[in-house]
């Protein structure tokens, strides 16, 4: 298996799920299939993402969901070396 950053791992699982936009997931959701010694690093990876503005925040009525953001898609495919 390849490893990878946990920050891959979120951009590749979001991007995977077609978690774009007006679709968004939970953290919680996002910490499946992550091994789970690192499972503490994808709340620090996703707010590093947020920083960069590759994926964006929708707050709600039931808590904070994520996406990716549809503007920085190019850029993103390209993190995850798609096309």
């Amino acid at each position: 298996m390849v490893k990878q950053t946990i920050s891959t791992f979120v951009l590749e699982k979001m991007y995977r799920n077609r978690i774009i936009g007006g679709r968004h997931i939970s953290l919680e959701d996002l910490r499946t299939g992550c091994p789970s010694h690192e499972l503490g690093n994808v709340e620090k990876s996703l707010k590093k993402l947020v920083k960069e503005n590759l994926v964006v925040q929708h707050p709600t009525s039931y808590g904070m969901q994520y996406a990716l953001n549809p503007q920085r898609i190019d850029e993103i495919m390209k993190i995850l070396n798609i096309r």
